[in-house]
């Protein structure tokens, strides 16, 4: 058996996105209108996930068949020089500048979707911000009601150009506005259909009680979901798996940036953590152990005399004991206490 959820990261398979219906549809609206936009949200938002789906699903969304989109990895790439010539290049162009962008864009004849992943790595490394604005003063050129600007020799390059980055943490101050969306948590309903698109068909699904402790796990970021949800999984491989131990130990030897998670995930004891865990080791049982059972001695039939001892037993020790000491205190006491003695004895019969 398989875990489904060992391949885990950026979503690239449109099968398993799913969610994220609210985020999607802001992000269509504004690229409807050719506005500059940024996805922004905490590690494990699903940022990359949510861009690579436009890429993938922005032509059939927006009902333009005839959509050019690019996904880019701003994080791999050195400069901006780099990013405008991979663009170029895939437009049928040789020169890696904005200048040549624009001139490839009005001769492409088809909208362009240019997404560009890890923004803020190309920010750190101190060319990311001026890229951004280059590129959102060329979408917005293209908005509605736009005819093209002029060209070198005076004609009219009109293109259509929609531009999209994801930004972890918030979203940059930048000369050119971008609109935004925000990646927060999933909502349980996402989550659950998230979860049950990894799983194979007939396969048994996480029960909800499952799915909100997932949740809590991860605070409802996906990234985090898929790791825990990696785990409990193994519980099914492997029934001794102590997942939310294993769980929280990958989160401490791999800790997020801008971590979105409580600290009280960190935080968890041990023994607290494997409360009501599947493979909690069998503890011995606390009942106290049942009292050894005697055997009784085995007695010949018809040979049974003791019911008519312990009866007049006692009875003949007093008459004995009186006429021996002359003294009938004496005999009462004696037959007393042998009364007493069949009294303990068929007691502790009775317990055996």
């Amino acid at each position: 058996m398989t875990n489904p959820f060992s391949e885990r990261g950026r979503i690239t398979d449109p099968g398993k996105f799913v969610g994220r219906w609210r985020e999607l549809g802001a992000a269509c609206e504004q690229l409807e209108r050719r506005r500059p936009l940024l996805l922004y949200g905490p590690s494990g938002s699903g940022r990359s996930s949510l861009l690579t789906h436009l890429a993938q699903a922005a032509g059939a969304v927006l009902e333009i068949p005839n959509l050019n989109a690019f996904y880019l990895d701003l994080a791999l790439l050195p400069d901006a020089a780099t990013t405008y010539g991979l663009i170029v290049r895939a437009l049928g162009g040789t020169e890696p500048t904005i200048a040549a962008l624009e001139r490839r864009l009005a001769a492409h004849g088809r909208p362009v979707l240019i997404c560009l992943d890890g923004v803020e790595a190309a920010i750190a490394a101190g060319w990311g911000e001026e890229l951004l604005e280059r590129l959102a003063r060329l979408a917005r050129r293209s908005a509605p009601g736009y005819h093209g600007v002029a060209g070198p020799t005076g004609q009219s390059m009109a293109y259509d150009l929609m531009v999209v980055g994801a930004v972890r943490g918030a979203p940059p101050a930048l000369s050119e506005p971008f609109a935004t969306v925000r990646l927060g948590p999933l909502s349980f309903a996402e989550a659950r259909l998230l979860l049950d698109s990894y799983l194979a068909e007939g396969e048994p699904l996480f029960s909800a009680d499952e799915v909100r402790e997932l949740m809590a796990l991860s605070a409802g970021q996906p990234a985090f979901l898929q790791r825990a949800a990696y785990h409990l999984y193994e519980t099914r491989r492997r029934p001794t798996y102590r997942w939310r131990k294993a769980y929280r130990a990958e989160l401490r030897a791999n800790p997020p940036v801008e971590n979105p998670l409580p600290p009280a995930i960190f935080e968890a004891e041990d023994d607290e953590e494997e409360e009501g865990d599947t493979e909690h080791p069998e503890l011995p049982s606390t009942d106290p152990p049942p009292r050894p059972r005697r055997r009784r001695a085995s007695i010949p039939p018809g040979d049974d005399l003791r019911p008519l001892l312990a009866a007049v037993g006692p009875l003949l020790a007093g008459l004995a004991g009186m006429q021996a000491s002359n003294s009938w205190p004496v005999g009462v006491a004696i037959g007393a206490a042998g009364y007493l003695s069949v009294i303990i004895w068929n007691w502790r019969r009775g317990e055996e």
